[in-house]
């Protein structure tokens, strides 16, 4: 390959950078820990604090994974659906229903739930 450089600059060389496909859910992950880490802060403060409404709340996290992929596909974007993005979506959807059932059984029956 002989290039010419007698003007002084080196020829442009066009390299493809394909867009690197994200993993489905890192988002909504990093959004649940992060908030997660802020409401056990807050806990930390403010022990009188109630949390039920965190628990209340726990159905956001399905409706940004699904707003996640959504926009992804969107945008034209790589998504990648491979084995840590499935296990990643799997506990994040476990989590959600998990938290949901604790946040429904302290609404309808919470005498089964808190002894005191």
């Amino acid at each position: 390959m002989n290039a010419d450089f007698s003007a002084g600059t080196a020829p442009l060389q066009e390299r493809s950078h394909p867009e690197k496909p994200r993993r489905v859910g890192t988002f909504t992950l990093g959004v649940v820990l992060v908030l997660s880490g802020i409401a056990m802060l807050l806990c930390m403060f403010f022990p009188t604090l109630d949390l039920t409404v965190l628990l209340k709340l726990s159905p956001l996290i399905l409706v940004s994974l699904g707003a996640e992929t959504l926009l992804a596909a969107r945008r034209g974007s790589a998504i990648r659906y491979d084995w840590v993005g499935m296990i990643l979506c799997f506990l994040l959807v476990s989590c959600a229903l998990v938290l949901f059932v604790i946040a429904w059984c302290l609404l309808y029956c919470p005498e089964a739930v808190i002894h005191l």
